[in-house]
């Protein structure tokens, strides 16, 4: 615990040669060595806790202790949450590696981001759209996810996966739809999501195993390691998801405007979005503003003032990034 409060003092420059270029670089290499699973080793986890808790009240002793070995077994949980991956919060921010400096957006700017990201939609959709399965897309994602993470300072060895978590629906109906497991070294997705949305949210999981915290530059990643991927299917889905992104900004804004541009959309690319729609309302939310609203304060607490506002940043991100010339 000692060492645990050590790491929590040190400055962000410190943390990201101790943690982020020392122990967690051998903490990916230890995952590695188990990468080869086929099936998600969570369930392995799921199985071992259930025993513990189960030998824990079948055998004799006080309420007290009882009560003690639960709290000695989640202050361990705690410990190593942070040494398997949580304390990349404490490296400098992406926000530190790459501010945004763009002053906030008017409704030209809005307009002109909408009209970006619609033209980019209609350019790379596919004539047929592939169904890869998520051992096939991992392939063709990985080198370019772990390219990007790399440029922009964030380098973990070893091979990440990104698994299917049966049953379908579990994560959708927490308003998610995939999330990275430290204790695992693995990140898992909702085989219940829209194929079409399954390689980007696949690529933004994969870019927390490389150390990524924030949610918004993980969309980012995401974004930079699909839009040019050369199958058209994996880079739909990117432009896909930003697309998404931008519309639900400027339809929050400017509700009558977006339905017309909306309608001007190719009938096949409409489609596809009702499509999305339509599968995302088969798996409604159980506790609609609960996950919200704890995810939201984990974020804050962990350094990420905006909580979970900071999905949209990919927007700025994004904008700051074509305006320097690197997406066109």
């Amino acid at each position: 615990m000692a060492c645990l409060l050590i790491l929590f003092l040190l400055p962000a420059g410190l943390s990201e040669s101790f943690y982020g270029k020392g122990i967690y670089v051998l903490v990916r290499s230890l995952f590695h060595l188990i990468s080869f699973i086929p099936f998600p080793i969570i369930y392995l986890w799921v199985i071992l806790c259930i025993y513990l808790i189960w030998r824990l009240f079948a055998k004799s002793g006080s309420i007290k202790m009882k009560s003690l070995s639960i709290l000695k077994g989640v202050l361990w949980g705690i410990a190593l949450f942070y040494i398997l991956w949580a304390f990349n919060y404490k490296r400098p921010s992406f926000g530190t590696k790459f501010p945004l400096e763009q002053s906030p957006m008017d409704s030209i700017s809005w307009i002109n981001e909408l009209i970006f990201s619609k033209t980019q939609l209609e350019s790379c959709r596919p004539s047929n759209l592939q169904e890869y399965d998520l051992v096939d897309i991992e392939e063709k994602v990985r080198s370019n996810v772990k390219s990007v993470a790399k440029e922009f300072g964030y380098e973990a060895p070893g091979k990440i996966r990104v698994k299917s978590l049966w049953p379908k629906g579990t994560l959708l109906r927490i308003k998610t739809a995939g999330f990275y497991l430290p204790y695992t070294g693995e990140a898992y997705l909702d085989p219940g999501l829209h194929t079409i949305q399954q390689a980007y949210t696949l690529a933004h999981e994969m870019s927390h195993g490389y150390g990524v915290t924030d949610e918004g530059a993980c969309n980012f990643l995401a974004y930079l390691a699909l839009y040019n991927n050369i199958d058209s299917t994996i880079r739909y889905s990117a432009h896909m998801a930003y697309y998404r992104y931008v519309a639900s900004e400027y339809r929050f804004r400017f509700p009558r405007s977006y339905k017309a541009i909306r309608d001007s959309l190719p009938l096949t690319i409409q489609k596809d979005l009702d499509e999305i729609n339509a599968n995302l309302v088969k798996y409604p939310d159980l506790f609609p503003k609960l996950r919200d609203k704890i995810y939201d304060n984990y974020l804050q607490m962990q350094g990420i003032k905006e909580g979970m506002a900071s999905y949209d940043n990919v927007i700025g991100y994004v904008r700051q990034f074509r305006n320097t010339g690197r997406i066109k």
